[in-house]
């Protein structure tokens, strides 16, 4: 099958192997950071296009250019989105197979900051995150596809490819998390991810914005407002002329929408 995109990739590839050559070394260098910025689609040599649909969202970048194809095929095949089976039952394969990670990571990362914490913040949270992945990647992280190379296993990398996996880890404010994995890496995508929302999550509650704790959605659009613009722009979303106002009104659609559900629960 002629993967999407598939005419723009030749002159993509050759200018982003002549960057990824030389850049590697420089941006990273052996402490995982420098001040110099990773330029448009670094370390991506062939770049597949893609759909707005869960699994599949624009761009692929190869896997192998940040980890090993081995370990994510081994460790993750079931959340591998395979571009060569119909589309509609395996993005139903796909949901389903995610769906149960995504719920288990984000209790068992609530829990263990507070383990006090209650039933139905733990279903808030879990309800926040699925909204935060949607809003973020429909849900991508890895797709598979065929090319003029062959098989090619691929991470998703929005953002003129500075957005690395599921969460979109930035790698021009994330360098580091990059450096040690936390792309490439489904879980640890996710954990880095949580981190950072989970940090705007606790602080919305006293927020003027939100009030109190159990306010869900509006802690949750905090939450994402905060993990979306920084720590400053937690009530973001009351702003309906703010630049990002798009992003926040974003979050609220899918969030109200639980669209991920049709394909989880077939």
């Amino acid at each position: 099958m002629k993967p999407d995109g598939w005419t723009r990739t030749a002159l993509i590839g050759v200018l982003a192997a002549l960057v990824s050559a030389c850049e590697f070394d420089l941006y990273m260098g052996t402490s995982g950071s420098t001040d110099t910025e990773p330029s448009d689609w670094w370390k991506c040599p062939e770049l597949l296009d893609g759909s707005w649909a869960f699994g599949r969202v624009p761009y692929g970048c190869d896997v192998e250019e940040f980890g090993s194809t081995r370990v994510v095929r081994s460790d993750y095949r079931a959340y591998i989105f395979d571009d060569e089976e119909p589309r509609d039952g395996e993005r139903i394969r796909y949901m389903g197979e995610l769906y149960p990670f995504l719920a288990d990571e984000a209790a068992a990362y609530i829990r263990s900051r507070r383990p006090e914490v209650s039933d139905l913040e733990v279903e808030n949270w879990q309800h926040a995150v699925y909204t935060t992945a949607h809003q973020e990647t429909f849900w991508t992280h890895y797709r598979e596809a065929s090319t003029y190379r062959g098989r090619l296993l691929t991470m998703v990398r929005g953002d003129a490819g500075h957005g690395h996996g599921l969460m979109q880890i930035d790698d021009r404010y994330h360098t580091d998390a990059i450096g040690s994995g936390k792309g490439w890496r489904l879980d640890d995508n996710l954990i880095y991810a949580l981190d950072i929302y989970y940090e705007g999550w606790q602080r919305a509650p006293g927020e003027w914005c939100v009030g109190s704790a159990d306010q869900w959605m509006a802690r949750a659009r905090s939450a994402y407002s905060a993990y979306n613009g920084g720590p400053g722009e937690i009530c973001r979303w009351m702003d309906s002329t703010h630049t990002w106002a798009r992003n926040d009104e974003g979050f609220y659609d899918k969030y109200t929408g639980k669209e991920w559900e049709y394909y989880a629960f077939k």
